[in-house]
């Protein structure tokens, strides 16, 4: 099943090249979080059928959690394979610093779960835009990137307001829902100028200042469980949905392939066959013929052939 969801993110992913300029990312499986050899095998099997299916690498970037072991798989990934990674779940400046040093081509912060976190801390319902958490922290990030790392690029993500995303209008990527577009679309305000705000100093982040400073910053902390956890239970229902629809798919092509058969044999189309109808073996029939009536069903043949069988109502 796994394999299958990876698939057909695959298929997706060629379709989208098709229609979209840039790049489309790709996201390695999220139950994978802190399994850093796990990781790097994964996204290694996805770049090999990038290759197999003839899709340029160059646009494809490869979604990781910023977990410490999601980001050593990152660094390892782009010095072995030239693979561009995509960085998502940062909600700390320890994160992104860590992000930027391993090479990730787009790291993505969570404007808008920041801002929840702090929301429910605060017992607020909201804040103004220059006092939002979420816009306040995404700007330190950009600062930080702009004069530390300025080759790598921020995304940021899981906007809740019009307002937030105008305040980030100087980011270099934003993901947006449809709704905030088309609110922002629908608006005349103007674009919002935020004051800039302080370049944070450039952090030496090893794993144990990671861990250190993780411990630390109870959002991160917190968010970044929550979030992995939402992701592992994302892609467990989407190999659920996968998994079903594949087996819908085979029943309905057993229950097709089981009704021309039947057809064949049931000469005067009365639904049955009887034994001057049959072509078959005397031990096949009565295999076939259950309550020994000496007349095959429809449904008596679809049991014996272990296909589906739902009447027509």
């Amino acid at each position: 099943a796994t394999r299958a969801v990876e698939r057909l993110a695959l298929e997706f992913a060629r379709d989208l090249l098709e229609v979209v300029d840039g790049s489309v990312s790709l996201e390695v499986d999220g139950r994978l979080a802190f399994k850093r050899r796990a990781i790097i095998e994964r996204a290694r099997v996805m770049l090999d059928q990038l290759a197999e299916a003839g899709i340029d690498r160059e646009r494809i970037l490869l979604k990781i959690p910023a977990t410490w072991e999601g980001i050593e798989a990152a660094r390892k990934l782009k010095d072995k394979n030239g693979a561009r990674c995509h960085m998502t779940l940062v909600f700390g400046l320890h994160q992104l610093a860590a992000c930027a040093d391993a090479g990730a081509s787009v790291i993505a912060p969570a404007v808008g779960r920041i801002t929840d976190f702090h929301k429910k801390q605060d017992g607020v319902e909201g804040y103004a835009p220059d006092a939002d958490p979420g816009v306040l922290a995404v700007r330190r990030m950009l600062a930080y990137l702009a004069a530390h790392h300025p080759e790598t690029r921020l995304m940021a993500s899981t906007f809740r307001s019009p307002e937030q995303a105008s305040a980030l209008a100087d980011c270099p990527l934003l993901c947006l829902p449809p709704k905030i577009i088309e609110e922002l679309q629908a608006s005349e305000a103007p674009v919002l100028d935020l004051p800039p705000v302080d370049v944070p100093e450039r952090l030496s982040i090893d794993q144990a200042a990671f861990q250190k400073l993780h411990a630390a910053d109870a959002l991160a902390q917190s968010k970044l469980a929550s979030a992995v956890q939402n992701l592992s239970w994302a892609y467990v229902s989407q190999e659920k949905q996968l998994v079903e629809w594949i087996a819908k798919r085979q029943d309905e092509a057993a229950e097709s392939s089981t009704l021309a058969l039947f057809r064949i044999w049931d000469y005067d189309g009365d639904g049955f066959i009887d034994r001057e109808e049959w072509n078959g073996t005397e031990e096949v029939f009565n295999a076939l013929d259950r309550d020994n009536n000496g007349r095959i069903s429809l449904e008596e043949m679809a049991a014996g052939l272990g296909a589906p069988y739902r009447p027509e109502e």
